[in-house]
Order: structure tokens, then sequence, then C-alpha cells
């Protein structure tokens, strides 16, 4: 499977995907005119290039199309070993004379998950010489306002033999020629693909702990409502501890009591959750219950920040003070503690008939302001 390139095909229907693969495959592909033919993503390889051609839907389709069609390759890579995609072969229709830089924006919504994966412009049915030159012009210029595109080469094609008349026939060509400059990045395309990978495991595991952080931090607000000093209880601890476990779960971090406990009994921590309360102007359980909420989410987004880091080799488990310091600073310094004291500032006047958990998401909002 690794010797293989992946070529997402993508570009509208009748741009001429479906033959371009055919003529690379040797497989069938369902072509004609009117309807758009690729209604889901399909997988045909090269029997004589290290290719394998994954074709798309046509751009023309709506927005929701497109996102169906991405989240589409997404289930394809997950289901290949997260084999990600190595390149594209963006087809654009020579005869047409028009670039659709509509669709070249949909092209750039659609990869951007794929950060600075190589993009080979196919220019399709290029029968006249004379508009090549033309074509490859006003492509150029159209991609110029996508600075981040990774755009490899601009290489006409006809990949199969067209009859204009009775006495013109246009002979298939390029073929040999996009084969190989994708394949000259073979290597480049492999370390870009799986640097793309590493992110997107990083990015989904970090979107599954934030959601935990969430769901930890509203617990909190109504635990923290519970009457008593809540800068001297421990009440939650056993929720600290379970957010604490999970979010390394998620990161796949082998972890033990005592590193748990360490950064869950940080005095950086403890002196946070005191001196919030110290500088809020009103007290009460209220209070108590949105400080307790800031705290356990500061806590999952300072543990979050410490997932990362070791698996990325630069914080160690082993050295659990350190751990342990890294993630009390990230609470001392997260944007929703320094807002705390402020918002309640502002808002005094204004929260006496809200709930905690109301008052909590207020505060999340003003952050995102």
């Amino acid at each position: 499977m690794e010797n293989k390139m992946n070529i997402l095909v993508l570009g509208i229907s009748g741009a001429g995907k479906s033959t371009l693969i055919r003529a690379i495959s040797g497989q069938e592909v369902i072509t004609g005119a009117g309807e758009p033919n690729t209604k889901k993503i399909e997988v045909f390889e090269s029997k004589t290039w290290p290719i394998r051609c994954i074709d798309t839907k046509g751009f023309e389709y709506s927005f929701i199309e497109q996102l169906k069609t991405i989240n589409q390759v997404k289930k394809y890579s997950k289901k290949n070993n997260n084999e990600g995609i190595d390149a594209v072969w963006y087809c654009i229709e020579g005869t047409s004379r028009r670039t659709f830089e509509h669709n070249i924006k949909l092209m750039n919504s659609t990869i951007k998950k794929w950060k600075n994966i190589p993009v080979f412009v196919v220019i399709t049915k290029s029968y006249s010489e004379t508009d090549i030159e033309k074509n490859i012009e006003t492509i150029n210029e159209s991609f110029s306002k996508y600075k981040k595109i990774n755009l490899k080469e601009i290489i006409p094609v006809v990949a199969e033999e067209y009859n204009i008349n009775e006495e013109t026939t246009v002979a298939p060509m390029g073929i040999d020629e996009l084969c190989l400059k994708t394949l000259e990045c073979f290597d480049e395309a492999k370390i870009i693909n799986k640097e793309n990978r590493d992110r997107m495991v990083i990015e989904q595991r970090r979107f599954t702990a934030n959601g935990t952080t969430a769901v930890a931090a509203a617990s909190a607000v109504v635990i923290g409502a519970v009457p008593i000093p809540f800068a001297d209880s421990v009440i939650l601890v056993p929720l600290e501890v379970g957010l604490t476990k999970r979010i390394f779960k998620i990161y796949k971090i082998d972890y033990n009591n005592k590193l748990i406990m360490e950064i869950v009994g940080s005095t950086i921590i403890t002196s946070v959750a005191k001196g919030i309360i110290s500088a809020i102007p009103i007290a009460g359980p209220v209070v108590n219950a949105v400080v307790a909420g800031a705290i356990v989410f500061a806590l999952g987004e300072g543990v979050i920040g410490a997932s990362e880091l070791i698996i990325n080799g630069k914080l160690d488990t082993k050295k659990v003070d350190e751990v342990s310091k890294f993630v009390g600073e990230k609470v001392k310094n997260n944007p929703i503690i320094g807002e705390l004291s402020e918002y309640f500032e502002k808002n005094k006047d204004n929260i006496k008939d809200k709930k905690p958990e109301e008052i909590f998401e207020d505060l999340k909002k003003s952050l995102k302001k």
C-alpha cells in the first residue's frame, strides 16, 4: 500500500476526470453527458503506475455535497490505515477557456486539511495546441490568489484519442508526463502525507479532549455551588482526577497515580483558586460555582497542552515535577482565569437572577469575543 501514491482527483463534472482515470488505471469508469456521473468516492488502481486514483463528485454540487465529499475522503483514508492523500490532480477542461475560480476556492477548502499537499493541474481535452499556452497563463493567474496551495505543475492532457473530423484526429498525450511528474515528488509527498496524518490525529484527539473538558467543567459548576468554602475544599479532586486520566487516555499516554495527584494537587492551581476568590468583588455559592468551572476548564486545557508536548517528546511523564509545573502554569495563565474577576466586576448587577451554568457559558462567550 505504501508503495503507491494516493491521488485525489478533483474538478467539475464533465471536466474529464473519469476519462483521465480510465486512461491511467485501465478500468472502466462511467462517463457521459448531462447528469454528473461520480456519485461517491471510488478508487481505481493503475496496473502500470504506482498510483491509486481517488475519484470524487464534481464541484458544481452544493456546499453540503462538498462537505459530504470531504467526509467520504476522510472515511476512505481511515479505512485504509489512515493512508491519507499524497497529491491532488485538479482537472480543468481546456476547451472551456475558463478556470472556474469558484471551484478553485472549493478545491482549496477541500484539501486544506492536507496542508502543503502537492497539486497538479490537469488541463483536460487539450485538443488545440494554440490554446494551451493561454490556458496555462490564465490558470497560473487564478492560482496566484491562493498562495498556500502547493501548485507543482500545469500539464495539458488528452486522455484518449479524439476525432475532430474524418480527417483530423488528436492523439493521446500528457499521461506519461503527468504520472512521471507526480511520481517525482513521491518522497516529498509521503513526508507531507505523514505530517498531515499525524497532525490530523492530534487535531482529532484535541477535539475529543476539549469536549471531555467542557463536560467536566459543566459538572464542576454544579459541584462548586455546594455552600462550602471552595478554595479550601477537596470536593473537586475526584472530578479533576477523572478528567486528567481521561485526557491522558485520549492521547494514549501512559501515566501513574503519582503523576495524576501531583498535577491535581499542584500548589500553583491551589493558589490560583484562592487568588481568584479573593479578587472577585462579590461572594457566594454562584461565584464559587463559576470559579470551580473555570478552574476545571483551565486544568483540562493545561493537561491537553502537556499531553501534546509529551507525545512529541518535549515533556517526559517520568519527570513528574516538570509536567505538574507546566500544567500549573497553563492553568494560571489561562484566559478564562484572567477574565474571571473583570467579568464579575462588569456584570455584578446583571447576574443576580442567573443560574451559575448560564453565567459560566456567558464567561466562555466573552472570551471568544
